[in-house]
């Protein structure tokens, strides 16, 4: 461990602290003026007393950021007054978007220009308009590549069309979704389209004012029924009636929230927490995995939830620095990130905490010579994933790397199944009032893992391990006088030294869940030197089932590992675990356990508009309707209330046949947003389905103003 002196930077990059020391929605019929929306037009509402911006500012402003930048940040921007400052601004905007922090390979900016450089080669040129700046060129810098494109040309009855499938990782979207681009004319580009706004009958070429069934019928025969479903839907699970051809907003809801997703609450909530986490954090070294070492485990709790326990642990003393000020002594401060990816690479979410504390000078000699570690849990439910680990230490400016891969098997309704092994130093136990949700801890104990070179023991020190079981199906009082039988074979690898020590485990302690910690010590006073293998077989001597789990461990004379000292955070705010979980179960499609932990979310934190609006999301694409208004009841909106969300409790409302309050959820939305013009629009078209011509005009009128407005 080492103190040194160092100097650290605020979110603009200026100097501020030295350390002394030692070492939107579309109405019906109005896409077209709704889409001329954009972030970048907030440049032109400058006002005349801001400076004018020099050419290489204003194409990064209303080109290379313009969909990925937030109206705040392009006020900021705007009222810098150097080109100093504006340099510092776009290395900042960029740092905190790299999913490395601090980093100089920042992998956000790379993918956003290839994805611009692609845009501008590959679109626009039917108009020749920066392709950029077409909606195919929007959609691709906002999105990347989709996962399928489909052609639809020269068909004879239809525009031409081409149609892709998205399967998303933005919880502000569907997590699988469709985006049609059709051309009305061929000179025009590629235009999106709104299955609300424009209806399947703007598909069709060969007749003149089709009915919505003439459309749908031409589209079935000539394109297929898949496309037909996608022109009324661009949610696949989103039910449709090809009887009616009725089209609800969803979709044209969904296209709004890609138009302005710099802008989408939860967008700018992550951007906000990086910001908040990343505040110390200038330019760092990033190490890769030689330099960290993992420890994972898949546990149940109590409850029956599984989650992934980790540890990360540096491999040497050295590679940590504490810092020391005259007031406070000793101190430290690490950023810990644990980015979570489904089987595919797809993102799921990202668990970051920052960890600073003071260090009393007693503990600090005690902390002397050891090796940092942090414990965490993430709550994944069972697949396959892979996480990206990063311990950052904010003082010496060293971020250490690690990608791994981590199954979390499903618990299985009978018969066993075995965590892997998890070999410990030493073992505690938790008072009452302890939390059952802290890493590597169950059944009332808390073990303090192994890692890394710590497997490799001295002679007479004692293996020490726990495994958890899972047996749901046992778990019954008629099993309670029965037990698994448990074998532990180990061996130096090809040396036929074998030994053998057999166990069992009573069923009668499984918890609630059907789970069980079990914890083993094996002597090695007489085993010589060596690499070892211990294989652990349980076996359930009523159904025969079977299941193992595997160990390496190695016997040296002499000490090899520099102890460890670890740290854990358990700060997460209210519901926050269970959102992940939802996040986990939305990303494999399974929506009913999605929405159970969602609602679970919002029981634990009802002020949070962020898991509120996201429930109303979930209801209103369920077609519950009812549900999602009840949600209206308990909170009402707000002025961060989603403007999303207040059009799907509008519609909620008028899907009800309740029309009056649809018209009042509007009129709040616009009052407390009143510089949207979607939202006006939208009320515009309210009035009308009420009957009230003269204020849908009004209405409509002011939308359209403000849809022109430079400043909207």
């Amino acid at each position: 461990m080492r103190v040194q002196e160092l100097k650290c930077y605020t979110e603009s990059g200026s100097f501020f602290m030295k350390i002394s020391g030692t070492s939107v929605p579309f109405s019906r019929g109005l896409a077209a003026v709704l889409a001329l929306i954009i972030v970048g037009s907030a440049v032109a509402a400058a006002g005349a007393n801001r400076p004018t911006l020099p050419p290489k500012y204003k194409k990064w402003l209303q080109e290379d950021a313009a969909y990925i930048i937030t109206k705040e940040e392009t006020k900021s921007f705007l009222d810098l007054t150097s080109d100093a400052d504006r340099d510092k601004f776009i290395d900042h905007f960029w740092d905190v978007r790299n999913p490395t922090p601090g980093s100089p390979d920042n992998s956000y900016r790379n993918e956003h220009y290839r994805r611009i450089e692609y845009a501008n080669q590959f679109f626009g040129h039917t108009s020749h308009t920066l392709g950029s700046r077409t909606d195919m060129g929007r959609v691709y810098i906002t999105l990347g590549e989709p996962q399928q494109r489909q052609k639809l040309l020269g068909l004879q009855k239809i525009t031409p069309m081409e149609i892709w499938f998205y399967s998303n990782g933005n919880p502000a979207l569907p997590p699988f979704f469709y985006v049609i681009f059709y051309q009305r004319d061929v000179m025009d580009e590629f235009r999106i389209y709104h299955p609300y706004s424009d209806g399947p009958e703007k598909l069709i070429t060969a007749v003149a004012g089709p009915s919505r069934q003439d459309a749908l019928t031409i589209l079935t025969q000539d394109a297929g029924k898949d496309v037909a479903r996608e022109t009324l839907s661009l949610i696949p699970d989103e039910p449709v009636d090809f009887n009616s051809g009725e089209v609800s907003l969803a979709s044209d809801v969904m296209l709004g929230t890609i138009h302005d997703l710099a802008n989408n609450p939860l967008t700018k909530e992550q951007l906000a927490n990086r910001r908040k986490l990343l505040e110390d954090v200038s330019h760092r070294v990033v190490l890769g995995e030689e330099f960290l070492d993992v420890v994972t485990a898949a546990l149940r709790n109590p409850l029956g939830n599984t989650n992934l326990h980790y540890l990360l642990r540096l491999k040497k003393p050295d590679d940590f620095t504490v810092g020391q000020s005259a007031k406070q002594g000793y101190y430290y401060s690490v950023l810990v990130s644990a980015k979570v990816h489904d089987a595919d690479g797809k993102l799921i979410f990202s668990d970051d905490k920052k960890i600073s504390r003071t260090v009393s000078a007693g503990d600090f000699d005690d902390v002397k010579g050891k090796v940092l570690g942090y414990e965490g849990i993430l709550p994944l439910p069972p697949g396959k994933y892979k996480i990206e680990f990063e311990l950052s230490n904010l003082l010496s400016q060293v971020a250490f790397h690690r990608e791994v891969e981590a199954t979390i098997p499903t618990v299985p309704a009978n018969g066993l199944q075995v965590s892997n092994i998890i070999p410990f130093l030493s073992a505690k136990a938790q008072g009452r009032s302890s939390r059952d949700e802290q890493p590597f801890t169950g059944a009332g104990v808390s073990f303090s893992p192994r890692a890394g070179s710590e497997l490799q023991l001295v002679q007479g020190e004692p293996l020490k391990f726990f495994y958890q079981v899972w047996a749901p199906g046992l778990a019954n009082a008629g099993n309670s006088d029965k037990k698994i039988d448990v074998e532990y074979v180990y061996g130096r690898l090809g040396a036929q030294d074998n030994k053998t020590v057999s166990d069992q485990i009573p069923l009668n302690q499984l918890d609630r869940g059907g789970s069980i910690i079990n914890g083993k010590q094996i002597a090695t006073a007489d085993l010589e030197n060596g690499n070892y293998r211990l294989v652990m077989t349980l076996h359930d001597p009523q159904s025969q089932a079977k299941v193992y789990g595997s160990l390496n461990f190695s016997i040296n004379t002499t000490a090899m590992a520099a102890p460890g000292w670890d740290i854990s955070d358990d700060t997460a705010g209210a519901g926050e675990a269970d959102w992940d979980r939802a996040l986990c179960y939305l990303a494999a499609n399974d929506k009913e356990q999605a929405l159970n932990w969602f609602r679970s979310a919002y029981s634990k934190d009802s002020s949070s508009e962020r898991f509120r609006d996201k429930l109303i999301e979930m209801y209103f694409d369920r077609q519950d309707y009812g549900k999602a208004v009840e949600l209206y009841a308990r909170g009402g909106l707000s002025e961060s209330t989603d403007e999303q969300t207040i059009v799907r409790l509008a519609e909620s409302f008028s899907k009800l046949g309740d029309l009056p309050r649809a018209v009042t959820v509007m009129e709040s939305g616009a009052t407390l947003n009143p510089k949207s013009a979607s939202l006006q629009l939208g009320l515009a078209e309210y009035y009308r389905r009420s009957g009230n011509a003269g204020k849908a005009a009004a209405a409509e009128q002011k939308g359209k103003q403000l849809a022109a407005s430079p400043a909207s």
